[in-house]
C-alpha cells in the first residue's frame, strides 16, 4: 500500500438557522470549521481525502443540509480534495438525504470508496435519535460481503460511534452497542484501522493488529474524567491519518483548546444500553 493521507474532522455541530449554538458554545462552530479548512490549505502535503465523521449539523433542517452541501462543494473546489461525510446521532437522516444528497430518504447512509491501494468504508452507526450507536445486522452483512470480495486489499472503516476499549469503560452508555458484532465482522480481514468521533475527546487503542482511533471534536471538547458529570469547553482540532507501507499513524492538530467550562452534562448511568427497550 503506497502512502495515503486522510484528514478526519468530526462533530462539527453546525448551528441550524435561527438557533443557538449547541451546548452554549461561545464561538460559532462554522468559524471553527472554516479555520480547520484554512489550516488544511496550509499543510505542506495535500491530503488525499477529507472525512467528516458525523454530527454535521446539530439537529438541522432540510435547508440547513442544503446549505452544508453548498459549503462542502465550495471547499472541494477550493482545496481540490474529495470530502466524504457520514452521519452522527445529532444528524437528522431524512433532512440529510433531502437537503445534502437530494435523494429520497433511506434508513441508513453507508457506502464504500475504492482507491487503488485502499478500500475505505463509511458506516452509519446512528440509532434513530438516541445517544448510543448501532450498526445493525443488515449493514454488518453488507460489510462482511464487501470485505470478502477483496480479501487481500487493505481497508479502513469510518463511523461515528467508537467501540468499547481501554479508556472508554465509563462511556458505554453512548458508544457503539453492537461493537462486538462489528469487531467479529472485521476480525481476520485486512482492515487496518477504525476511525470514529462522538465522544469529543481523543483516544486510541489496538486490538489484534487493528488501530481504533477516536478524534476530538471540531466544535467543543468534553472532559469526561468525572463519570457522573461531563464538562464542555470550546475547542477545535482534527486528525491527519497516514497509511504507508502497511502501517497506520495518526497526528492530532489542535487549533483551539479552551479552558473555560461553558456547559455541563449530568450522566445518570455509564452502562451499555438495553437494545430491547
Amino acid at each position: 500500500m503506497s502512502k495515503y493521507e486522510i484528514v478526519q474532522i468530526t462533530d462539527t455541530h453546525l448551528t441550524p438557522s435561527g438557533e443557538e449554538a449547541a451546548n452554549n458554545q461561545q464561538i460559532d462552530p462554522l468559524i471553527k470549521l472554516n479555520n480547520i479548512f484554512k489550516d488544511i490549505s496550509l499543510l505542506k502535503h495535500r491530503p488525499d481525502m477529507i472525512v467528516i465523521t458525523g454530527d454535521l449539523i446539530h439537529q438541522g433542517t432540510e435547508k440547513d443540509y442544503q446549505n452544508f452541501s453548498e459549503l462542502i462543494s465550495s471547499k472541494i473546489d477550493c482545496l481540490n480534495i474529495p470530502i466524504n461525510v457520514i452521519l452522527g446521532n445529532h444528524d437528522r437522516t431524512a433532512n440529510f438525504f433531502k437537503g445534502y444528497l437530494k435523494e429520497v430518504p433511506r434508513d441508513k447512509y453507508y457506502y464504500l470508496v475504492n482507491t487503488p491501494g485502499l478500500d475505505i468504508y463509511f458506516l452509519d452507526s446512528k440509532s434513530t435519535d438516541h445517544e448510543e450507536g448501532c450498526l445493525g445486522v443488515e449493514q454488518l452483512i453488507w460489510l462482511k460481503d464487501n470485505l470478502a470480495d477483496a480479501p487481500e486489499k487493505p481497508a479502513v472503516v469510518f463511523l461515528h460511534h467508537p467501540l468499547d476499549g481501554p479508556g472508554l469503560k465509563h462511556m458505554r452508555y453512548g458508544i457503539l452497542q453492537d461493537g462486538a458484532d462489528f469487531f467479529n465482522t472485521i476480525k481476520g480481514t485486512e482492515v487496518k484501522g477504525v476511525f470514529s468521533g462522538h465522544i469529543h475527546f481523543e483516544t486510541a487503542f489496538q486490538n489484534e493488529g487493528v488501530l481504533f482511533s477516536t478524534a476530538d471534536s471540531a466544535a467543543y471538547h468534553i472532559n469526561c474524567d468525572d463519570e457522573s458529570q461531563h464538562f464542555i469547553s470550546d475547542a477545535t482540532s482534527y486528525d491527519i491519518i497516514t497509511f504507508d507501507q502497511g502501517e497506520v499513524g495518526v497526528e492530532k492538530k489542535t487549533l483551539l483548546s479552551g479552558q473555560a467550562v461553558v456547559a455541563k452534562i449530568n450522566i445518570p448511568s455509564t452502562s451499555f444500553i438495553d437494545q430491547n427497550r
